[in-house]
């Protein structure tokens, strides 16, 4: 009995390592780069260094810390193209990019340079996005501690 479950458990384990592996195999397999069309020339946009994406009628702004591009594509294919790790909603009109965040509350997202109006329909979408450590109590925290005096 005792074999049976350690067999078990091994293979388990083992199963879940080799999930594990090929999760962090297949996340450094994806490149950091993309190339967008302009000019008649294929030009290389490195994820890192994206700002924000904004809609723009028919096409979006794809802002950059050393440039601009306008982009004959939607933000809805945009969010299929980007890594959602690097990259969240906050508005009907704009994609920011997650590690250029300065700070952000619940009205605004501060950008180097740029503040961008958080949607009501993505309020929850940046906050899941990210890890926050509470260094003040939240209000539900202040509010529950006072009905239990």
């Amino acid at each position: 009995m005792l074999n049976a479950i350690l067999a078990l458990i091994t293979t388990f384990a083992f199963h879940y390592l080799r999930t594990r592996i090929l999760l962090i195999e297949k996340k450094l397999l994806v490149q950091s780069f993309f190339f967008i069309r302009q000019d008649g020339r294929n030009v290389k946009v490195d994820l890192h260094n994206i700002l924000y994406i904004e809609a723009r009628k028919n096409y979006t702004r794809l802002v950059m810390t050393d440039r601009s591009a306008m982009v004959l594509i939607t933000l809805k294919q945009w969010e299929s193209i980007l890594p959602p790790d690097l990259f969240c909603r906050v508005h009907r009109g704009y994609i920011i990019s997650i590690e250029r965040i300065i700070s952000f509350d619940n009205k605004f997202v501060y950008l180097p340079g740029m503040n961008i109006a958080i949607g009501e329909q993505y309020k929850n979408a940046l906050p899941s996005s990210v890890t926050i450590v509470a260094s003040e109590p939240s209000r539900k925290d202040i509010l529950s501690d006072l009905e239990i005096c």
